[in-house]
């Protein structure tokens, strides 16, 4: 058995990497050289303001910069505008108990009460050094009373007063705040920059970290060197003294580039089996699911810029390695499927937030995505002809689709079989009801009979195909309906769509929506509608309207005025009725109709 002893009075002696290597002096601040040149030009020039604004994403520098800034406009020879570092003045101002060197947290003291105590210090001189220098950290966090009390002070400080305000957020504060402040805007740390100081640590501090780990973890921290880091801790604890790639790809919970190009080059090819093999892979190494989302979209914008522009390096921050990858991905890839599959999976990552399933979810992206047949959407057929035309550019032939096609083909011949023969049925019918009537003219029907030959033909080679692509567009016909006339679309959102093969479209509404029919049967309405489909499927067709099932009574304003009359009739013949009844019970003389 082990027994530890802990001494009273012993102290944590390690600490974190982003406290130990905070920069010092203007020349280890990475990333933000133009910043430390203006700092720099002000104090050799004696040219200090007196109040900054320091914006930027987190861990880009901005409190480090501030002190670093604070101590030189304090030191007593200054170095190129940097601190000295062995003055006084720089020794007393680096020690936690200085006077002279303020940081305030905004976000636990942004209140108005707070505010006006520590202005009320602001007129008492700096104890060692020129200048007292507050350092507002997170200043959005400060409510409007704060800032109010702070515009006064800011207007007309005292001439020892210096306020750095650092946020991440500089749209929150007020305009009268920003128009009194210099503001500095500090850019996200390049992906080079960054790796080569994580070597130059990893060196100082002897340990072995391989490249691809450093550049993993620059990539990860987005352009935050704290967050870089802090990350690059963890992993030296995880690893016990060398870091490899696959201990950092462990505790991110995310697959390596090797896995993600292999992920895309299956989604290029549509091999759906290889991509939900590697799906199980991930679920087996215990990897998070959204967070290799993530990466996969961002891989895949990387491959469209990679595809679409002439020098992606100037946009990418990529290595040279990683960017030649990209190129030679790209040389295969395709452009519709790529922009489809960025939209498909970005709707996953926003959808796996509140899903418990994020497995069954991503398989189905993935079907979607190398599935682009089984959807009617614009953009899936976009996709579907893209692949087409890159297999013939090729040279394979497809004979698959052939067959596939073939076969759909045959069953469309059956179902307008079908369709004709009832029609024939039907017609018979009609035949023995007029068996009555006068014969026709003998030409006419001979023309008449010639039309119907036709009609019938046609529908059996064409018209199936023809209401597959009516059915196909509609969707997107009522996008554009939606986007243009709003109230048109309100009156379609219950209606189906038939196409009868002879040129007539259908618009069928529930039995309880009519008037809805009515008024798309309207001449202004039904025109717009027709010159839509016609724009669509690419020929003459006519629009109507039914309700329900009822395939012969077409809809329109003519048959609700005959209704609405039948029914005036009705109640004036109810009520012819019942002045008869009370002549006959009251008499003649005691009865007087009166008319409203």
């Amino acid at each position: 058995m082990c027994n530890l002893r802990w001494k009273v009075g012993d102290a944590m002696e390690y600490t974190a990497l982003y406290r130990q290597w905070r920069p010092h002096t203007f020349d280890e601040v990475v990333g933000q050289d133009h910043i430390v040149r203006i700092l720099r030009n002000q104090i050799i020039n004696d040219r200090i303001s007196h109040a900054y604004l320091f914006c930027g994403s987190r861990g880009t520098g901005k409190t480090s910069t501030a002190k670093i800034f604070a101590r030189a406009i304090n030191c007593q020879s200054p170095m190129d505008g940097s601190p000295c570092g062995k003055c006084d003045v720089c020794r007393d101002l680096s020690s936690e108990n200085n006077m002279d060197v303020l940081e305030i947290d905004a976000a636990s003291n942004n209140r108005v009460e707070e505010m006006r105590e520590l202005l009320d210090k602001v007129k008492y001189p700096p104890a060692v050094g020129r200048y007292k220098v507050y350092i507002i950290d997170e200043a959005h966090m400060l409510t409007i009373g704060a800032f109010n009390a702070l515009l006064k002070t800011l207007e007309e400080p005292p001439e020892h007063v210096v306020f750095i305000l650092a946020t991440t957020e500089p749209h929150k504060i007020p305009a009268t705040i920003l128009s009194r402040c210099q503001r500095y805007d500090f850019k996200r740390i390049s992906l080079r920059v960054m790796m080569d100081r994580l070597s130059k640590i990893g060196q100082d501090m002897k340990i072995d970290i391989e490249p691809e780990a450093i550049e993993t973890i620059a990539r990860w921290a987005e352009g935050g060197m704290r967050d870089a880091l802090s990350l690059l801790d963890q992993c030296m604890a995880f690893s016990n003294g060398v870091v490899t790639n696959d201990s950092v790809l462990a505790i991110l919970g995310t697959a390596d580039q090797n896995f993600i190009f292999q992920f895309v080059e299956n989604i290029m090819k549509g091999q759906l089996s290889s991509l939900l093999k590697q799906v199980d892979l991930l679920i087996e190494d215990s990897r998070d699911i959204s967070i290799f989302v993530r990466d996969l979209i961002y891989h895949l914008r990387n491959l469209l810029l990679v595809k679409v522009c002439d020098e992606p390096e100037k946009l990418l921050d990529l290595s040279e390695s990683t960017l030649d990858r990209y190129k030679s991905q790209a040389q295969y890839a395709n452009e519709p499927r790529l922009i489809r599959a960025i939209e498909i999976l970005s709707t996953l990552e926003s959808e796996l937030k509140w899903n418990s399933q994020p497995r069954i979810m991503l398989e189905m992206a993935l079907v979607k995505i190398t599935r682009p047949e089984q959807e009617d959407s614009l953009d899936a057929l976009i996709d579907r002809i893209s692949v087409l035309e890159d297999k013939l550019a090729k040279g394979v032939v497809i004979s698959s689709t052939q067959n596939q096609s073939s076969n759909q083909h045959s069953k469309e011949e059956k179902q307008d079989s079908k369709e004709s023969s009832s029609e024939d049925v039907s017609r018979q019918e009609e035949k023995q009801k007029n068996k009555g009537l006068k014969k026709i003219d003998s030409s006419k029907a001979e023309q008449d009979a010639q039309g119907i030959a036709d009609d019938s033909e046609q529908s059996s080679e064409e018209f199936a195909v023809e209401n597959k692509e009516v059915s196909k567009v509609w969707p997107d016909i009522l996008k554009t309906i939606k986007k243009e006339r709003v109230a048109i679309y309100s009156l379609l959102r219950n209606a189906g769509i038939e196409d009868n093969g002879k040129g007539i479209v259908y618009l069928v509404f529930p039995p309880e929506e009519g008037f809805y029919a009515a008024a798309v049967e309207r001449d202004s309405n039904r025109k717009y509608i027709e010159e839509l489909i016609i724009k669509a499927v690419g020929r003459e067709v006519r629009l109507s309207c039914r309700i329900g099932n009822d395939a012969t009574a077409e809809i329109g304003e003519d048959m609700f005025i005959r209704k609405d009359k039948e029914e005036e009739d009705k109640e004036k013949d109810t009520g012819d009725d019942i002045v008869k009844k009370a002549i006959d019970l009251f008499g003649g003389e005691f009865v007087e109709v009166v008319e409203e």
